[in-house]
């Protein structure tokens, strides 16, 4: 086997072929691991930070890919820290599923070599920030065991905690699985959406997505303005990304709009993609002067039966622990990272600013309060499913 580095934008353009035909045979690919996400996000993201695309090949077949950059961050005035990063993370959007993409058949073998080259041959970065593997993942196993033979100091935890569902043959079964008052719920509240003028639920067919991206966007504003929260699509680079990321996705029948309209207006709307038999929930909006609709539970309910009925076996809400999502996923699953740290200065300078410096001050704020006076350890928020 031949491992070879991609380092230059055209070289990762004209991957896109091969690393389409990988992703059809890698077991652990998802919608964030194929070629037309990550490099949507590069162009958006990118920059001028160093690309670092490792693939190995056999014989002319490419057996996988592991897609990584080195971002420069300064943790404190005039100190920079090189951080090793998976392509998709670093910037104001969070992908989930993230990995090597190996051919089915071929994990251990092709995992082995990526690790020990990322930990013993790729030089430039200081801190390696590998995150929302799979609990299962080859590489994941192989990393570890790289950085152990290296005496590289890392740390191993949860990236995150993922509610999915399960889902059954019929949206009749979904119901019946359900309590009852939460049967009543669902079914009370989208009769009293249907009996509105004009009422429908769809998803959007129209070959240009910028409208609904519009309408996305201004919904999902009013949304979080209203509760004065920090919000998605604030800035110029995670609007331009996923504009130009759904017209991909529209074009290969991998992007699902659900909506919500009466009068003639959509009053919410979901974002979602749909990737083998999953549909994945990214983010979503919904017209708060519509609020006593109740357009977010209505909405959900609508696209998890037309998952069922397009054949899915997975809805999945991604990152995010919500009591809402806990409400329509039962079963959960976990990801994981390994944050690895060269033994030099500056993951030192690293590791004390956004490990140990943030528990420090969480730890005062905990004993102290904000205004200097005792007090609890504050409950955890959490959103509220309209």
């Amino acid at each position: 086997m031949n491992l070879t580095v991609v380092d230059s934008v055209p070289a990762f353009e004209g991957l896109r072929d091969r690393w389409d035909a990988l992703v059809d045979t890698a077991e652990h690919a998802s919608i964030f691991t194929t070629w037309s996400w990550q490099w949507h996000w590069w162009r958006h993201y990118g920059n001028d930070q160093a690309l670092r695309i490792l693939q190995v090949e056999e014989a002319g077949q490419l057996l996988g890919i592991l897609p990584l950059y080195i971002e420069t961050v300064k943790p404190f005035p005039g100190v920079s820290v090189r951080v090793l990063r998976f392509v998709g993370t670093g910037g104001d959007t969070s992908p989930d599923y993230l990995d090597a993409l190996i051919r089915r058949g071929d994990e251990d073998r092709v995992a082995s070599i990526l690790a020990q080259y990322l930990v013993r041959e790729l030089n430039g970065w200081d801190v390696a920030s590998i995150t929302d593997l799979h609990a299962d993942s080859a590489f994941r196993r192989a990393l570890a065991a790289a950085l152990a033979a290296a005496a590289i100091e890392c740390r191993a935890s949860m990236s995150a905690r993922i509610s999915y569902i399960d889902l059954p043959a019929t949206w009749d079964d979904y119901l019946a699985a359900q309590s009852r008052d939460r049967r009543y719920t669902v079914r009370n509240t989208r009769r009293k959406f249907e009996s509105l003028p004009d009422a429908r639920f769809f998803v959007w067919q129209e070959q240009s997505v910028d409208k609904a991206v519009d309408r996305l966007i201004e919904l999902h504003h009013l949304r979080w303005q209203q509760k004065g929260e920090a919000h998605a699509f604030s800035s110029p680079a995670y609007v331009s990304f996923h504009r130009e990321l759904m017209q991909a996705l529209q074009d290969k029948n991998q992007l699902r709009l659900y909506c919500m309209e009466t009068g003639g207006a959509v009053i919410a709307m979901y974002y979602c993609y749909r990737f083998r038999d999953t549909v994945y929930y990214f983010q979503g909006g919904f017209d708060p002067s519509h609020e006593r609709a109740r357009p977010g539970l209505c909405l959900m309910g609508y696209a998890i039966e037309h998952a069922i009925q397009e054949g899915n076996h997975t809805f999945d809400m991604l990152r995010g622990e919500y009591d809402y999502k806990r409400q329509w996923a039962k079963a959960t699953r976990e990801t994981h990272q390994i944050v690895a740290f060269r033994r030099n200065p500056r993951a030192i300078a690293h590791r004390l600013r956004y490990s140990y410096l943030p528990g420090l001050k969480a730890e005062i704020k905990r004993i102290f309060g904000p205004k200097g006076k005792a007090s609890e350890t504050p409950r955890a928020a959490s959103s509220v499913e309209a």
